[in-house]
Formats: C-alpha cells, sequence, structure tokens
C-alpha cells in the first residue's frame, strides 16, 4: 500500500560505513543521518485545492514563529521578515479539521507514522508569494518537554501545488533540497532516534524563496504524546 505514495528515502539512519569496524575488523552499523522521506504521490489533487481553499477561507495572515530554534540554538519568537519568516498562515480548525477529504489526508498521515491524531497539531496551512521564506531553523521547542503532549517528535509537510520557481524545502546539514510538486509530502524527524526527548541536530531546514509563482503547503506538527487534549485543557 505505501508503494502508492512512491516513497523515497532521501536519508536514513544505520548506514554501514566501511570505516567503522569493531575489533574483529567487520563493518558496524552506524547512526550516520536522520530519517528524511519524500512521498511524490501522497496528496489528490482534490484534497490538495480543498485545503488550499480552507486556507483561503480561514484568512491567510503573516506567519509568527512560537518557538523554533535557529542552528545557533536561540528561540524566534519575532513576527515578519526580521525574525526570518515572511510566509502567511492559516490554521485547519472547525469546518476545515471536520471535512472528510481533510480527515483522509490525516488518517492517511497517521497510517504511515503510526502516531495516532491525537498527537497531531492541527494543520497549519501556508502561503509564500514571490520573495517570501523561511530561514533555516529547527521544529524542536525544548519548552515541550515539560508538558503532557511531549515534544515534536516528527515533521510531516504537505505540497499543495507546483510552484513556477523557488520554495523548495533545503536541509542545509545533509545537503538535500526538497523541490515543491502538487500532491507531495515530506516526512523528517526532530529527536534522535535513541532519545526523543534530544533534537536531532541534522533536521535543520529553510523554506528558499519563491521565485517565480505562488507556494502552497501544510505543516503538520506529530508530538510523542496527545496534542490534542493538551490543547483543550490548556495544558501546553
Amino acid at each position: 500500500e505505501y508503494k502508492a505514495f512512491q516513497p523515497v528515502v532521501l536519508s536514513r539512519p544505520y548506514r554501514t560505513i566501511a570505516a567503522a569496524e569493531d575489533a574483529d575488523g567487520f563493518a558496524i552499523d552506524v547512526v550516520a543521518d536522520p530519517w528524511v522521506v519524500t512521498f511524490e504521490s501522497f496528496l489528490t489533487d482534490e484534497e490538495c485545492d480543498r485545503l488550499i481553499q480552507h486556507g483561503h477561507n480561514a484568512g491567510y495572515e503573516a506567519s509568527t514563529v512560537v518557538g523554533d530554534t535557529l542552528p545557533d540554538g536561540t528561540s524566534v519568537r519575532e513576527m515578519g521578515e526580521e525574525s526570518g519568516r515572511t510566509s502567511e498562515n492559516a490554521w485547519c480548525h472547525h469546518e476545515c479539521h471536520d471535512d472528510p477529504l481533510v480527515q483522509n489526508v490525516l488518517n492517511r498521515m497517521s497510517k504511515v507514522t503510526g502516531a495516532p491524531p491525537a498527537n497531531y497539531e492541527w494543520l497549519q496551512l501556508l502561503k509564500y508569494d514571490v520573495g517570501q521564506f523561511y530561514v533555516s531553523h529547527h521544529d524542536f521547542i525544548a519548552e515541550n518537554i515539560k508538558y503532557p503532549m511531549g515534544p515534536r517528535i516528527l515533521t510531516f509537510f504537505l505540497y499543495l501545488n507546483d510552484v513556477e520557481e523557488g520554495g523548495g524545502t533545503k536541509f542545509n546539514d545533509l545537503d538535500i533540497t526538497v523541490t515543491p510538486k502538487k500532491g507531495k509530502a515530506i516526512l523528517w524527524t526532530n529527536v534522535l532516534n535513541d532519545d526523543p526527548f534530544q533534537e536531532e541536530p541534522n533536521t535543520n531546514h529553510e523554506a528558499l524563496p519563491v521565485k517565480a509563482g505562488v507556494k502552497y503547503g501544510a505543516n503538520a506538527w506529530i508530538h510523542l504524546r496527545d496534542f490534542k487534549t493538551s490543547a483543550l485543557n490548556d495544558c501546553l
């Protein structure tokens, strides 16, 4: 079933590195890189168009940075270009979240990751016009560790349209750039494989500037434990 989504592994841990050998000279598996996987055909055109429409219905507004961290470890919280994030966003609540087409997408993501829908934040619907971008940052927010839902362990990003030029997702530490394509998705880890409370150091990423056209996307941030119950009870 997963083959229908056309998964492509761009980065993975536990690669055998010939230079790493045990005392007897045998190659050993080494945690080299984090998981970064694209799904070339994850959403239907109808699902993409519906999510874009929900974004317009909700009203795109200037994106804010809540607690994402920059590569130097600092936290950025300002709004607009001086914070390094110039996109617009809306949230998939209520009518959007309850839409059967959107529920199909959420359940599909849950099936791929194994994380229940309750662990997902509400989809953040994004719109980047020409020249808009988001500087290199990390989705892990350290202060989430002390709350019931725990840290963001995974990010599932959905590309909702074809972009004329630019707008890629770049992982600088991994030398990986993913080009937007309607219906495509990308999944990556925000924490270490052996310690979900520690930030994965190699998944800093940036949204490259859109050079022509417009870019629509959606962020799904997935927590270690139930996020929605925590949110509804103001335990964030």
